[in-house]
This record gives C-alpha cells, structure tokens and sequence, in this order.
C-alpha cells in the first residue's frame, strides 16, 4: 500500500472461509503453500507494508517456525517525496524491520548486508541472530494507482516500464537503472540467492488499475510486480511456487482470521507505523488503522484458479473481475463451418472452447477444424499439412515448430494471441488442458 492511514479502528468478529485448488495437466510443480509448508519463500511486493497487509498472517507464520523467509519490495513507497530531502522512504524501511523483528520476537537489531546481482549493489538487511529473515529493498519510484507516477521522479512507473512506454526506470536512491528484463532478471537472481522454492505475491491479473466499482480498484504498484515476480520465478532454473494472494480487492471477501491472528497482525502493523508515521497531519497519538486498513487486517485470501474443464485449452494469463478470477480459454470462431480466428476468451464451457489432441493435431471438438499456423493462429480444414501439426510438453507449452502459442498479458495495450519463441519460459506460454473425449 503507498499509504499508512490515520483514522478510527475497529475490529470485527471474522467468519471463515476455504478455498479448493486443483492440479490440471499441462504443467510442471504445484499451485503455491500449504498449510504446514516450511520450504524456503521470498514474498514479494511493491510497497513497505504490502506484505503486512495482505500476504499476513502467511508471512509470521513462517518467521515464527524459523523458515526462511526473504521479503523483496520492489518500490520505494516514496508517495513522490523526495529520498535525498524527506526521511519517509527510510522510515518506511525502518518501520518493516520493527515490525519482522516482532514478528520473529527478537530485539529490533538488523545486520547490513546489500546484495550485489547483474552488477548493481541492492539494499538488504539480515535480522541479527535469524540470518533466515532477509528484507531487500529495490527502492523503484513509487507509480500511483493508474501508474501515471510523480513529477519528483519524471512520471516513471513500473506499469509504464511493463508496458513498453519507458525503456528504464531508475531507483530513488540514484542506483543504477533497470530495463524490463534487466528487473525480471535481477529479481530470479535474488530468488536463487535467496534459494526460494515458493514465491508468494500478490494479485498478478487484475489489470484494472486505480479504477472503481464495479471493477477490482487496485494499485498499479501491486500487480506489476505481482507479474514481476511471476515472470521471475518462471524464468528462475529452480522453477519456485508461485501463490498470489489478494491486495485491495479482498474488502469484500470473508473476513477469515480468528480474533488472535487479527489481533497480533494489529500489533504487527503498528510496529510498522510507529516508525513510518502518518501522513494525514497532524496525526493522532498513536498509530490507528482507518477503515479499509481494518478490512484487510482481518482478511488473508489466495487468489485461486479453477481447473480447465473437459476439452478446454486454459491460458495461463488470466483477468480478475470484482473479486474473483476469471481463467481465459482458446476459443475458436464459429461463424464458419471449419475455419476462422482464434482468439482467448473468458472460459464458459462452450462448444467453441473444446479442443481435442489427435495425431499431432489440436481439433476443434465443435467444427472439426485443425488448429493452423500461417501469419496468424486460426483453424482451416484438416489436410495432415506441417502448418497443422503441434506439440505439447510437461510445463505447458504447446508449440509448432521452434515457436509455441503466446498470450499477452491483459495488461498490455491490445493483449493477442500469437506464436513467440519457446523460450524464455514465462507465464505468457503456459497453458493447461483437460483431454475432451469426443466419442460417444
């Protein structure tokens, strides 16, 4: 979150909640943590208390039995003050090592120790006594909701970078700037150091940003680095866990954490507060949480997936509508009797969305049209050609030739699908599939 509130707390009895998740074919490794696990994580997150807010009580639980945890924010949090000239950025930073250390229920006592990944030195402390508990700090200007970005640091945003419209964003500190890939490629390093089998983050396809009701209003921040990670960790030899995890669309989600987990994420969040200060002034007495603050301190949700249904070909690169996720399916074009564009949809389980795998061939279970390769990916008549011949492979790429199917992520200008090059492996190219059995 780019802000600390000031306002009136209360807090509520929760309710409960569960969530299912299922493992289609199609790709490699699991959905994310469970309950018990203990393996090795780094949270990552755009803003000083993102994780605090949203990825907690999953992040004290880890701390508390000892795992190790490294929490990675990608931005300053610098709310377009300027880091030379206001303390915020360092308190901010200050106020997340009280709060770890609390969590961890240690003395507040923090070794330096910066990283040094592609040639640039990253700020990162190590808590005294847990060398388990690492924060690193990448210190990137803070975008704004609609990732328009500030003036003190030229309008630049990491929705901006993702987007192509820059070609580098720099860090506030002055460090040495990153491309697009030069950031993706930073952060797998810092996930190999960090020797990450889990990486958690928060929502990686809402691309709704700043927008209100009845779309999910999220921050710019949050998502693209959601993404960032996302890409990271699938680029990253080790090919960690992803989970994300809710940001400002959990509101109106089931309050789920008992009265304890509420009350110490409370304490928590103060521990934070206290150092970063408000920015409402002046500010009562004693760090209070104001209302949206209160929702998501009693909330903690995964943003969950379904499993493809039978015959669907389910993108990896999805959308979030208000507060669900919405999966997308190739979906051929029905208004011929055989051939016509291919396009992804949001799945509905219709006869357009049900494909089968015969001989090398992706048929279309409605028209019997074999999905074809020529400048664009569409389906023709099946006539055994090279042009209609696929492959499939275990993490989910299906490809003809040196290329494999692409969708864009929704959070581009003009998302299509295409064919790009098999390699890097990153969420663009995975799909997952459920056989259709078309016989009777």
């Amino acid at each position: 979150m780019g802000l600390v509130l000031c306002g009136i707390a209360s807090l509520l009895q929760a309710g409960t909640a569960a969530s299912h998740a299922g493992h289609p074919a199609g790709f490699r490794g699991g959905v994310g943590p469970d309950a018990e696990s203990c393996r090795p994580t780094l949270v990552g997150v755009a803003h000083q208390d993102d994780d605090l807010l949203f990825v907690n009580p999953e992040t004290e639980r880890l701390i508390r039995r000892r795992c190790s945890a490294g929490t990675v924010y990608l931005t300053a949090g610098d709310a377009g003050r300027s880091f030379v000239n206001d303390p915020y950025v360092r308190r901010r930073e200050e106020g997340l090592r009280a709060a770890y250390a609390r969590m961890a229920g240690v003395p507040n006592r923090w070794l330096r120790d910066d990283l040094t990944v592609r040639g640039r030195r990253i700020v990162s402390h190590v808590l005294n006594g847990r060398p388990d508990v690492r924060l690193v700090f990448v210190r990137l200007p803070d975008g704004f909701p609609k990732g328009t970005g500030s003036s003190q640091y030229l309008g630049q945003s990491l929705l901006k970078l993702f987007r192509g419209h820059i070609g580098a964003i720099s860090p506030v500190d002055g460090s040495v700037s990153y491309g697009r890939e030069e950031l993706i490629s930073a952060i797998s390093d810092v996930i190999s150091l960090q020797k990450a089998e889990r990486v958690l983050t928060l929502d990686y396809d809402s691309s709704t940003f700043g927008s209100g009701p009845p779309h999910p209003a999220d921050h710019s921040d949050h998502e693209i680095s959601a993404r960032i990670f996302r890409k990271a960790a699938f680029m990253n030899r080790a090919r960690p866990d992803v989970a994300s995890y809710v940001g400002y669309g959990v509101s109106p989600l089931a309050a789920n954490l008992t009265r304890t987990q509420r009350a110490e994420k409370v304490a928590v969040y103060r521990a934070y507060a206290e150092h970063a200060e408000c920015l409402a002034t002046p500010c009562p007495s004693g760090i209070t949480l104001g209302r949206d603050s209160r929702r998501w301190i009693e909330r903690e949700h995964r943003r969950m997936h379904r499993r493809p249904r039978p015959g669907e070909i389910m993108s990896a690169i999805g959308r979030t509508d208000t507060t669900v996720a919405v999966e997308r399916c190739l979906t051929a074009d029905m208004r011929g009797p055989t051939g016509g564009a291919v396009t992804t949809a949001d799945c509905d389980g219709g006869p357009a969305q049900r494909w089968t795998f015969t001989s090398g061939t992706v048929r279309s279970a409605s028209s019997g049209g074999c999905l074809t390769v020529s400048r664009t990916v569409g389906t023709s008549p099946c006539n055994g050609s090279r042009a209609q011949v696929w492959w499939r492979d275990a993490d989910g790429r299906i490809g003809s030739g040196d290329r494999c199917l692409f969708q864009d992520d929704l959070a581009m200008p003009n998302p299509r699908l295409g064919l790009r090059g098999c390699t890097p492996y990153q969420p663009e190219l995975r799909w997952q599939w459920w056989e259709y059995d078309a016989s009777p």
